[in-house]
């Protein structure tokens, strides 16, 4: 499976971004960017891995240019 196809569950995802559970609702009420759930069935969500990879890389990006822009 490619990275573009590869499903990871809520744990995973927290784990892959250093984030706790809580701060992964947080993001995803409060951050329009924050990878989007994928609903496989009535109680199961899981999230793809090359969006995390994403938006992980955009929030390093933005990280840099605050540090160089001060």
């Amino acid at each position: 499976m490619s990275d573009h196809t590869t499903l990871i569950t809520r744990d995973q995802l927290c784990a892959l971004l250093g984030i706790s559970d809580t701060t992964r609702q947080r993001l995803e009420k409060a951050d329009p960017t924050f990878p989007p759930k994928l609903h496989i069935s009535m109680r199961r969500v899981a999230y793809l891995r090359a969006d995390a990879h994403a938006w992980l890389m955009r929030q390093r990006e933005a990280a840099s240019k605050q540090r160089f822009a001060a």
